[in-house]
This record gives C-alpha cells, sequence and structure tokens, in this order.
C-alpha cells in the first residue's frame, strides 16, 4: 500500500476538512474491514473517525438513528435497536459475519461499501432507511435504497457520512439468508415487512431481495401483489414465486443463478410467514 500518514480526526469537521485536503488519495477508516482487504494503490492518506462523536444510537418517537461508526455487535446488543420493530434490526446484525468481525464492522462502512452479497443493505432497503452525509458545502440526505441507484462511492470520496436514520412502521419486518455456514456472506437473503388495516388486509408490504449475486433491491411487483390481500399461506407461496421471476438473478462463484431462482421462492414465503405471525400477533 501507498500509506505515508494516520490521522486521527477529532470531529466530522475536522475528518471532512483532511478527506477534501487529499484530493481523492485519503480516505475514511473506522472499523477498518475494508481496509484491510485492500486500497486502491492511489490512497496515500487514513483518517480515523471513531472518535469523531459518530457512534450514538437514539430513538425519535418510533425512529431509530444510528451514528455511522457504531459497531454492527454494538448495535446488535443495543437496548434502542432491540426496542426498534420487535428487535428486526437487531437479528439481522446476528447473521452478518462472526463476532470478532462485528465487534470491529461498523454500519457506515457497511452502507459506504455496499457490496453486492452483504446482509445490511437489502435490511435497509427494505426499512426505507434514510443515509445524512456531510460534504464541503452541507449536510444531504437521501434514501439508501436511492443513493445506490447513484453513483455513491463518488460522493463518499468528498463527504463524510455521518448517520443512518430509520423510519417508524406500524408492522413487522422478518429476515432470512441462506450461506454455507452461520458466518459466511449471504449466497441469497431478504427481508420482508408488513402492516395490516383495520380489516386484517395488508395495507403495506416491502420486500428486497440481495446476494443475487447482485445488491439488493426492492420487488415494487410483489409488494403489490401483497397489498390490499388477506395473509395467507396461499398468499405468500405465490408472493415467493413472483419474487423468483421478478428477482435478477446471475452466476458467480459460490452459487449459480438458475439455483438463486429455485431459492427465492422459499426465503420470501419464510420471511412473509414470520413477519406475517408477528403482525397478526399484535392484535
Amino acid at each position: 500500500m501507498a500509506i505515508k500518514r494516520y490521522h486521527y480526526a477529532r470531529d466530522v469537521e475536522e475528518a471532512l476538512s483532511l478527506l477534501l485536503a487529499y484530493e481523492g488519495r485519503g480516505a475514511l477508516v473506522a472499523g477498518g474491514v475494508d481496509v484491510a482487504r485492500g486500497l486502491p494503490g492511489e490512497i496515500e492518506g487514513l483518517i480515523d473517525i471513531t472518535a469523531a462523536g459518530l457512534s450514538g444510537i437514539s430513538r425519535e418517537g418510533g425512529r431509530l438513528v444510528v451514528g455511522a461508526t457504531a459497531t454492527l455487535e454494538g448495535i446488535r446488543t443495543s437496548r434502542e435497536v432491540k426496542a426498534y420493530m420487535g428487535g428486526f434490526l437487531s437479528e439481522v446484525m446476528g447473521h452478518v459475519a462472526t463476532l470478532s468481525l462485528r465487534n470491529m464492522a461498523t454500519l457506515g462502512g457497511a452502507v459506504v461499501s455496499a457490496h453486492p452479497w452483504a446482509d445490511i443493505p437489502t435490511a435497509l432497503i427494505a426499512l426505507g432507511a434514510e443515509a445524512v452525509w456531510r460534504n464541503e458545502e452541507r449536510t444531504e440526505r437521501a434514501p439508501v435504497e436511492e443513493l445506490y441507484a447513484r453513483p455513491f462511492r463518488a460522493i463518499f470520496r468528498r463527504a463524510v457520512l455521518t448517520e443512518i436514520r430509520l423510519p417508524a412502521w406500524d408492522g413487522a419486518f422478518a429476515f432470512e439468508k441462506l450461506s454455507r455456514n452461520a458466518g459466511d456472506i449471504a449466497l441469497v437473503n431478504c427481508a420482508c415487512g408488513l402492516g395490516l388495516d383495520a380489516e386484517g388486509k395488508i395495507a403495506w408490504a416491502r420486500v428486497a431481495v440481495g446476494a443475487t449475486p447482485y445488491r439488493a433491491e426492492r420487488l415494487v411487483a410483489v409488494e403489490e401483489l401483497l397489498a390490499g390481500e388477506v395473509p395467507s399461506e396461499a398468499l405468500w407461496e405465490e408472493a415467493g414465486h413472483r419474487a423468483a421471476a421478478e428477482a435478477r438473478v446471475g452466476d458467480d462463484m459460490r452459487a449459480s443463478a438458475e439455483w438463486r431462482r429455485a431459492v427465492i421462492p422459499v426465503i420470501v414465503r419464510r420471511a412473509l410467514e414470520r413477519a406475517g405471525r408477528a403482525v397478526m400477533g399484535d392484535r
């Protein structure tokens, strides 16, 4: 590596000032997991933001705000996170890697790296999470789903991700993942959420599938299929098959497109069943 200097930023302003001064030759570091995997050859300076005041986790009514440098294990065990959406986000974090890596990796790192095989982007997209960042001009924000439709890595060469904001939902979410073992990356994953109206019909649905091996995407056609229907095993089955038809799948070294399309109905059905039981249990 071409690293020449390592800085400890005292706050976001200092981190941003250092990042801009490097003019593309600097990189932020918190957990350091992606740094350990390797950096572009032109990176000369690392800017440590672990002491920049970005590790907080708080509730704002039914909403949840998580700082960018909060570790995945810190999120998993947080009282505020366990109280949010029945502990859904805490459950997701428990599926990510191993304890030693969760103690290092941060939520901000997971959002900015956005590896196609990752579990966290799938959950955040399903939840409608919003990313907040600071650049040299102002504070900006955008839904994570929308951010990933833009050249987001270029944005964070000149900006500091500060927090992720998760909205309140009147319903329940569930996460499913298939992998070779408990600590391995996903072969395919999905996150589903459901809410019911006063008549017991589905008022809203959120369905995201990832590691296909592409980065997670919402399956809007599946959500539209579910909306207005009465929860049932037959509906979950139909939604699973629609998800397999709608999802973008491909081959990689871990699994084939054919295998992924065959198992998507299973994990989508499982996630919808669990979300459905949870939301109906609240009635």
